[in-house]
């Protein structure tokens, strides 16, 4: 994932650091019937995102309206200045890139918009990188949080697993411990055991032989009997 991720910037970083030139070129073209002066620009671009930032681009300057392949500004504001007719803008292909064309209705006279148009066609050229780029930017950005939450899970991991690690090692060195401790424990018990067992014997043994003492006595005292003849006692013993 994380190398996926990084051959994904490598890709995206000499996109973001291409350099662009902007030059515009004086060009007629024929909208709705009309004959229309204006001015072009080639970006190195598929016609469909140059087509959606153009109509975005316009409609800074006034009200604008989609007419099939072309987008019409009424009354729009150029260098500051309102300009009463209707401006219009248009792309086409150019080979593998793609054509911006912004222009007004001929008149046969030099417009004094002429250089603002220009420069309108112009701002859109930097307008239309600087949003590409913007994008780029954007996924950058993106692919970097996304590196970085990577990184900062992996790091965390790698904390719990150290953790873990260390205290497994705590838990080994007390359960082998235990192990010796146990052993001598049980080696002790054992002995204990075996001493126990050797004096039940004798006391089991001294057992029987006060019991057979106790007979002895007690048939020894069966044994006694009174004699019922007087038993003179010496005076002098008195």
């Amino acid at each position: 994932m994380v190398l996926r991720i990084f051959f994904s910037l490598l890709l995206i970083l000499p996109l973001a650091v291409d350099g662009q030139t902007i030059e515009t070129e004086k060009q007629s073209s024929r909208i709705d019937g009309v004959n229309a002066t204006g001015y072009q620009v080639i970006i190195a671009a598929p016609e469909e995102d140059v087509q959606s930032s153009l109509a975005r681009y316009l409609k800074a300057i006034g009200k604008t309206k989609v007419s099939g392949d072309y987008v019409t500004v009424a009354e729009p504001l150029l260098g500051g200045k309102k300009y009463s007719g209707i401006l219009y803008g248009t792309t086409k292909r150019a080979g593998n890139s793609a054509a911006a064309w912004i222009g007004i209705a001929e008149t046969g006279e030099e417009s004094t918009f002429d250089r603002d148009i220009a420069n309108l066609v112009y701002g859109f050229g930097i307008s239309f990188h600087r949003e590409k780029n913007q994008i780029q930017i954007d996924e950058s950005l993106r692919a970097l949080q996304i590196v970085e939450k990577q990184q900062l899970r992996l790091a965390n991991q790698n904390k719990d697993l150290k953790n873990r690690i260390e205290s497994n090692q705590r838990e080994k060195v007390q359960l082998e411990r235990s192990v010796v401790e146990n052993k001598v424990e049980l080696e002790d018990l054992t002995k204990k055991l075996s001493a126990n067992h050797k004096a039940q014997d004798s006391v089991a043994i001294a057992t029987e032989q006060i019991k057979k003492v106790v007979e002895m006595h007690k048939q020894k005292q069966q044994n006694i009997k009174w004699s019922s003849r007087p038993v003179t006692i010496p005076l002098e013993r008195i």
